[in-house]
């Protein structure tokens, strides 16, 4: 892990992509598998820039082993929330294209390649996501998450369209502010940006291909009530925007209504309607 030096004098060179990741008290193995998906990519003109984002764990020291000058690490002292160290790390970022990284979530081979591809052969698309594989630690790959291949604004009522991770964008879009702007909630802010793009007219895709591996472990993850009420709002104020109410308003009590659904049960019913 280092920083590149210019020589005096020189012109700098701008990378072709800008990897950013926020990290919290990071698993050291997790956060290590993924930065090496990254910097593995057949894709090499990269920086991968990794906020810490108040760990209590010492994320330096776990990359220590990281001789990878493409590797640029900022620090916030206290925690700020995944936004906040996202922003950070587009203020640094330099690429001609943006690409999410999840600390726990695998970049599968190619995955750059094909999604700058797509994003230099289609100049109206803005921001693109893929397919996914799901995996634990105890279970592995146990399964898959297909996303829709062309996105409107109807894509988004039941469910985000997109695998946040999984997301490459021009760079342009973040030059306005708007787009930057931290809400009162900090959970569902992948959310919120994509019905904020969608909105504005944003053109967007997913490639029909499963590209990135996805930490989702079924056992562990619960969903807390106020976080559901948090997501109620999202989509209430996002939905709006879409011009997706009145309609709109009986998708954005899914949270809510879900949450009076016994664990078990909901973890049949996911299994019976995604397979996983």
């Amino acid at each position: 892990m280092g920083k590149a030096k210019t020589a005096q004098g020189e012109k700098k060179t701008m990378p072709l992509i800008s990897v950013i990741m926020g990290v919290h008290n990071s698993d050291s193995d997790m956060l290590l598998s993924a930065v090496r998906s990254v910097l593995s990519q057949s894709v090499s003109d990269i920086e991968l820039i990794i906020c810490d984002d108040g760990s209590e764990n010492d994320i330096e020291k776990m990359l220590d082993g990281i001789k990878d000058s493409r590797v640029k690490l900022i620090f916030f002292k206290e925690n700020k929330g995944l936004a906040a160290a996202l922003n950070a790390c587009i203020d640094v970022a330099s690429g001609k294209y943006i690409a999410r990284q999840d600390d726990d979530d695998i970049s599968l081979p190619g995955r750059f390649e094909k999604q700058t591809e797509y994003l230099e052969n289609h100049g109206d698309t803005y921001f693109i996501g893929t397919d996914c594989e799901l995996y634990s630690q105890g279970e592995g790959v146990y399964g898959e998450r297909i996303m829709p291949k062309t996105v409107d604004k109807r894509s988004f009522l039941f469910n985000s369209p997109f695998i946040h991770g999984s997301m490459m964008f021009r760079r342009e879009v973040f030059d306005k502010e708007r787009y930057r702007t931290l809400g009162k909630n900090r959970k569902y802010e992948d959310y919120d940006l994509f019905m904020r793009l969608c909105a504005d007219g944003f053109k967007s895709a997913n490639l029909p291909e499963k590209l990135y591996r996805f930490h989702y472990d079924k056992s562990t993850r619960r969903v807390s009530f106020s976080m559901r009420c948090d997501e109620f709002k999202v989509r209430t104020e996002g939905f709006k925007r879409l011009g997706l109410m009145p309609v709109g308003f009986l998708y954005a009590l899914k949270p809510i209504l879900l949450g009076f659904i016994p664990r078990k049960a909901m973890i049949k019913l996911k299994e019976k309607t995604t397979g996983v």
